[in-house]
């Protein structure tokens, strides 16, 4: 008679007869990886979040901004002032200056002005100081400003 083989138990070392595979165990799958994908797309979004942000913060306070720069240019053309300016020469500087920055505010300077003056600015101070003539020429450039 034929033997039978003897019965696998879970405890036991496998042994099978020839010619029959010994069924193993199937090894635990994988987690699906999620990658970078989630945490790209939530840096986005994040990014994104704070762009908007800032650009509503700009927009609500651009008037306020545009009187800090046009304050800090009139600074830095006061302070690189010769001796020779007059009083009276930096007080119609800073009159023109305030007019301007108020049209600009209100939206009746155009951008090309507003370089054009700052060109003016920046060749003014381009020796670190401010003659009585080039003061003058800021500000009738300032008054000359059609509103």
């Amino acid at each position: 008679m034929s033997e039978s083989p003897a019965p696998i138990t879970p405890g036991s070392p496998a042994t099978a007869p020839p010619g029959v595979p010994i069924p193993f165990p199937m090894p635990p799958r994988e987690a699906p990886r999620k990658g970078c994908l989630t945490w790209g797309l939530v840096g986005c979004a994040g990014a994104s979040v704070l762009v908007i942000c800032g650009l509503v913060f700009l927009m609500t306070n651009a008037k306020n901004m545009m009187d800090w720069a046009f304050d800090k240019m009139s600074d830095q053309v006061l302070a690189a002032c010769a001796p020779d300016v007059t009083p009276d020469g930096k007080n119609d500087f800073r009159a023109a200056l305030k007019e301007f920055g108020e049209k600009a505010k209100a939206g009746n300077v155009k951008a090309d002005q507003v370089r054009a003056f700052q060109s003016r600015e920046l060749a003014a101070l381009s020796d670190g100081k401010v003659t009585p003539e080039e003061l003058r020429d800021m500000t009738a450039f300032l008054t000359s400003q059609a509103p």
